[in-house]
């Protein structure tokens, strides 16, 4: 079979303009992680048409640097679709915790029906589907060989418009056209997406890659008013996590402005050393050092006059009375049953809130209703079973052995290593205590952090 591939290297080198064009397709339409959002009417369609870029200028060359996670990525969709494959009633009534819709189905007379392993087969085909975009974003950054540079500008600048968007959400008079969806928090900065906790996550990864195209000299912002414009960006985005209601974007907010700080202090200590190295002695070590400090009291006066004034909301909420005691601690126990029950193969992708009827225990039975686990771990091995663990410790692994292949000698080594742990760290945490790796905005932002990482490994090794 021959591939297809374009000689318009010159298209390719603008293949950025598609990217962008990509961004503002799943930022208007991608914010929101539910199954019935009428915005996906829209943006699957138009992930689709992505894809014809993306296969027009497919070259072998430049997708084996991406080889391993776009496999993995595959064998996820894989997975899912074998979840569908109908199934003799004897095998499908042996799976585990399979009990419950035997016995319905014995008693309708209906005991002899082929099912497959996903206990809500719509669900499963929806989460299928949503694959479209992370899959259509990483092929794109594949087949048209973006660089780190503009990855980097690209996840800042749906980070830093995200921002934008929540400021003038708890600005503006009349909020209601600015959020995009019927079931949201409204009143908080949720930004493009539904939820307030996906887009304080978001909020904290943009810090931190602010920071690190910052701190890098491999990324070309070494002239003074590209900093001075990433360093608003950063002010910007800080206001907007600062002013938001979730708790676990505060914490995920601290770890961030812990990291780049980390990352902005290497780049002054590099910065120094070269101008010393080249004659500018002890002046231009004080103004270095001086920037550094001027830039960590603005950014602690910042936080210090919000905590002074009670205007950070998820502060107030992490020192409420009995706020450790909602609804994702009083799930645990449940989640724990359900992991017994189906943790060998999966209750089938996207079918957590309809299986989570069986095992609802009459304590949580409240006004409100569940929908996600509020641990995203836990309804990975809920959903997908011992399988999609199995693809999550081979990225893992992956992961690790690309971090271990990059240098991280010295400052910009060492800096790298620091940005990468925190990314890490964002997204592991963010995770354990919500869901927004199921909101197709964030999807496309975590595949491309993991390009990003594809691109640099590439751009090491090859001495580029």
């Amino acid at each position: 079979m021959k591939i297809i591939r374009s000689e318009s290297f010159a298209a390719v080198r603008h293949g950025w303009v598609a990217l962008a064009l990509f961004a503002a397709v799943v930022a208007v339409f991608g914010g929101s992680s539910r199954f019935d959002a009428i915005q996906l009417a829209a943006l699957r369609p138009l992930a689709a048409l992505f894809l014809i870029p993306a296969i027009y200028f497919f070259a072998r060359d430049r997708v084996a640097d991406f080889r391993t996670p776009l496999v993995l990525l595959l064998l996820l969709a894989g997975w899912m679709a074998v979840q569908l494959i109908p199934l003799p009633p004897g095998i499908w009534q042996s799976l585990p915790g399979r009990g419950p819709e035997a016995e319905m189905g014995a008693a309708l007379g209906m005991n002899d029906i082929w099912r497959p392993i996903s206990m809500v087969p719509s669900r499963t085909l929806n989460a299928l589907a949503s694959l479209i975009v992370p899959i259509t974003g990483f092929l794109l950054v594949a087949s048209l060989g973006a660089n780190r540079r503009t990855l980097i500008l690209l996840i800042v600048a749906i980070g830093s418009a995200n921002a934008a968007l929540g400021l003038l959400q708890i600005v503006g008079g009349n909020p209601d056209p600015l959020y995009f969806y019927e079931i949201t928090n409204r009143g908080s900065p949720v930004g493009f997406f539904a939820n307030h906790n996906h887009s304080a996550v978001l909020s904290a990864l943009t810090l931190v890659a602010i920071a690190y195209s910052i701190a890098m000299p491999e990324m070309g912002f070494s002239e003074a008013l590209p900093r001075i414009g990433l360093g608003a960006l950063f002010l910007l985005v800080l206001l907007a996590a600062l002013v938001g209601g979730s708790r676990a974007g505060l914490l995920t907010m601290v770890l961030a402005l812990l990291a780049s700080g980390f990352l902005l202090w290497l780049a002054v200590r590099v910065f120094a050393h070269k101008r010393i190295r080249h004659g500018g002695q002890t002046e231009i070590r004080l103004k270095a050092h001086w920037i550094l400090a001027l830039a960590a009291v603005a950014i602690v006066g910042i936080v210090a006059v919000f905590i002074s004034a009670d205007r950070i909301p998820a502060l107030e909420r992490v020192a409420a009375s009995g706020s450790f005691e909602d609804l994702r601690w009083g799930l645990l126990p449940t989640l724990g049953t359900m992991i017994l029950s189906y943790g060998l193969l999966g209750s089938g992708f996207g079918s957590f809130e309809e299986v989570y009827h069986i095992h609802e225990p009459d304590s949580l039975m409240i006004s409100s209703y569940v929908n996600m686990a509020h641990n995203d771990w836990a309804q990975l091995l809920i959903e997908g079973g011992i399988p999609a663990i199995a693809i999550l410790v081979a990225f893992c692994l992956w992961l690790f052995r690309t971090l271990a292949s990059t240098p991280w000698s010295g400052p910009a080594g060492f800096g790298r290593l620091v940005f990468w742990l925190s990314v890490g760290a964002i997204i592991a945490f963010g995770s354990l205590v919500d869901y927004p790796l199921r909101a197709p905005l964030f999807q496309l932002v975590a595949v491309w952090l993991v390009a990003l990482l594809c691109v640099e490994r590439a751009t090491f090794r090859d001495g580029r």
